[in-house]
C-alpha cells in the first residue's frame, strides 16, 4: 500500500487493535469505503476517532441481530460494545466514504454526530435488515447487502441545489486529502465562503475547515499505519500541516495521544498483521 498515492480509506484503528478476527474488503464504489467484520469475546470499551463517516453496523449474537447506524465523532471517544449473553458477538459493518450519506437514510449527517441509532427507525431498507439476519458468512453478507442497497440507490432522487454543492465540497476535501482552503472552494464553485460554510454546517453539523482537519487526521493515521516515518517533521509537511507542532496538536486532539505514542502502540500490537484484507466482491 502506498499511503501517498492511494485513495484514503478511513479507518478506526482501535476497532482493529481491540477485537478479534478483523477482516475487511475495500470497495470504493457506491459511496462505500469498505466492509469489515470482527468478533467481540468480552464486553469492551473501544475508542472511536473522527473519520467523517457514517457506518451501518449489524451485530450478530446467536440468533439475534441488532442493526444500527452511527455517525462520526468529533473527538476521540469510548464506545461500549457488549458481547451479549453468549459471551461473544460478531460485528459486520459498512463504512461509507467521508461525508457520504447512505441511500435510504432518513436523517441528516449532523444528527448522527457522536450518536448511534436503530437502523429500523431511520432507514427505508427494512427488507434488507430482514434478509441480513439470515446470513452468517462475511462474503454472503457483502453480497446480500449490495443487492439490497443497490435497489435503494435507484429510488434516490438526483441531488441538486444545496445538496449538489455539499457533495462538491466534500469531494474537493477528500480528493485533496484535506489540504484545501475555503477560498479555493469558493473560487471553484462560484459561491461565497460564507454561503459554503452555512450550507455545509446545515448538513454535516461542522464546518468545511473541521472536515478538512478530520480528513488530514485520517491521512496521518494511514501514514503511520503503513508509511515509513523516519522524521515527523517531514511527515507533517507531506500531510499538509503547517508545522510539526500543529501536526502533534491536531493528532492528539483527535486520537488522545501523540503521533509517536500512536506509532509505538501500533508497532507493539502489530496493527498491520491484525488486519486481513480480502478481495471477493
Amino acid at each position: 500500500m502506498d499511503w501517498k498515492t492511494d485513495k484514503l480509506k478511513p479507518t478506526q484503528p482501535f476497532f482493529v487493535l481491540n477485537t478479534n478476527d478483523f477482516y475487511q474488503e475495500v470497495y470504493l464504489q457506491q459511496g462505500i469505503s469498505h466492509f469489515y467484520t470482527f468478533k467481540i469475546m468480552d464486553d469492551a470499551n473501544i475508542v472511536a476517532v473522527p473519520d467523517g463517516c457514517i457506518d451501518m453496523v449489524f451485530e450478530y449474537d446467536e440468533e439475534d441481530l441488532n442493526a444500527y447506524v452511527t455517525g462520526t465523532v468529533i473527538k476521540y471517544k469510548e464506545r461500549a460494545i457488549s458481547s451479549g449473553e453468549s459471551g461473544k458477538k460478531e460485528v459486520f459493518g459498512i463504512r461509507f466514504m467521508p461525508g457520504h450519506r447512505p441511500a435510504g437514510l432518513m436523517v441528516r449527517s449532523k444528527e448522527l454526530i457522536d450518536h448511534r441509532v436503530d437502523l429500523l427507525d431511520f432507514f427505508f431498507g427494512s427488507q434488507m435488515i430482514s434478509v441480513m439476519k439470515q446470513e452468517r458468512d462475511f462474503y454472503q453478507r457483502i453480497r446480500v447487502f449490495l443487492q439490497e442497497y443497490t435497489k435503494l440507490e435507484k429510488t434516490e432522487p438526483k441531488p441538486y441545489g444545496k445538496e449538489r454543492l455539499i457533495i462538491s465540497i466534500k469531494d474537493m476535501v477528500y480528493e485533496s486529502n484535506g489540504v484545501i482552503r475555503i477560498s479555493e472552494m469558493a473560487e471553484k464553485t462560484g459561491y461565497s465562503e460564507r454561503y459554503i460554510n452555512k450550507v455545509f454546517i446545515e448538513e454535516m453539523g461542522f464546518s468545511p475547515k473541521t472536515f478538512c482537519k478530520i480528513i488530514q487526521f485520517q491521512k496521518a493515521l494511514e501514514f503511520l499505519n503503513y508509511g515509513a516515518p523516519s522524521k515527523m517533521t517531514k511527515a507533517a509537511v507531506d500531510l499538509g500541516f503547517y508545522d510539526q507542532s500543529q501536526f502533534i496538536k491536531d493528532f492528539k486532539n483527535y486520537c488522545g495521544m501523540t503521533p509517536k505514542q500512536y506509532l509505538k502502540m501500533i508497532h507493539e500490537k502489530q496493527y498491520a498483521a491484525r488486519i486481513q484484507n480480502i478481495s471477493n466482491v
